[in-house]
């Protein structure tokens, strides 16, 4: 009898180590799907950025050689409509994310690194003067937070202080200025901040849910110092929802000049 209970407990034992090698086997393998499920969404994440850089140097690429070439030779990179705006529908509209694509030569795409810097910048005489003004060719759909806004298209650039490749105007001389920027927000909501070095200088929210499509603006005047960078970005703590939304009938914008 006595060796029986003793057969038992021993085999009590063994259950129980193998119930424990079992926990830490699920164990184990829950964390092991939990950090391949982080790898997977880190990995969208950046096929997802690199895809944004990408569409943002070919559009920095087609402005160049569009500004420097025969305009006859080219056509139109891209045009963006909302799907409930009254335009006309061509047979290779891609209506699913909003945006219409255009023939586009094949040598839009061709300019290399080197004569991208060589190229002259948009500038002339300033004599002093200070003013730039820039907007957005394309959406920006599901921007992310802390993400600057990049406003590639410049109209105006006086002083040569904005760069529309990376968003940033540097201060060419110190004074007072005045900014203005303005955001299109479609089918969702959106909080911009203006930001000069490190610090918020003025933000904006909107909201336009549902299929809705509106803009808001901000303005600020501030005392800038020769060489501060100004930029406007998503909020850093508020990544928002839908489109920054930009296409001909209506387009985000930056722009400032210097007061006095």
């Amino acid at each position: 009898m006595l060796e029986l209970r003793e057969t038992v407990q021993k085999l009590d034992n063994v259950v129980q180590q193998q119930s424990a090698r079992i926990y830490d086997l699920e164990t184990t393998v829950t964390t092991q799907r939990t950090k391949i499920q982080d790898l997977m969404t880190d990995t969208s994440s950046e096929i997802e950025y690199r895809r944004k850089l990408e569409g943002r140097l070919k559009v920095v690429e087609n402005h160049f050689v569009g500004r420097h070439s025969d305009p006859k030779e080219y056509g139109v990179k891209s045009s963006t409509i909302s799907k409930h705006e009254n335009v006309d529908q061509q047979e290779n509209t891609d209506y699913k994310n909003g945006i219409v694509n255009e023939p586009v030569n094949p040598k839009l795409n061709a300019i290399s690194r080197k004569e991208r810097l060589l190229l002259p910048p948009n500038n002339i005489d300033s004599d002093g003067f200070v003013a730039f003004y820039s907007y957005m060719s394309k959406p920006e759909i599901n921007p992310s937070a802390h993400l600057t806004l990049i406003y590639d298209v410049p109209i105006t650039n006086v002083g040569n202080g904005y760069n529309h490749v990376t968003g940033i105007f540097t201060a060419p001389t110190s004074g007072i200025y005045v900014f203005i920027w303005v955001t299109r927000v479609y089918s969702g909501e959106h909080s911009t901040e203006l930001m000069i070095n490190n610090a918020e200088y003025g933000t904006t929210f909107l909201r336009a849910n549902n299929g809705d499509d509106g803009s808001v603006s901000g303005n600020v005047v501030a005392n800038i110092t020769k060489g501060d960078s100004v930029f406007v970005r998503v909020h850093s703590s508020y990544a928002g929802t839908g489109y920054i939304h930009s296409n001909i009938h209506g387009r985000p914008s930056f722009s400032g000049w210097l007061l006095r």
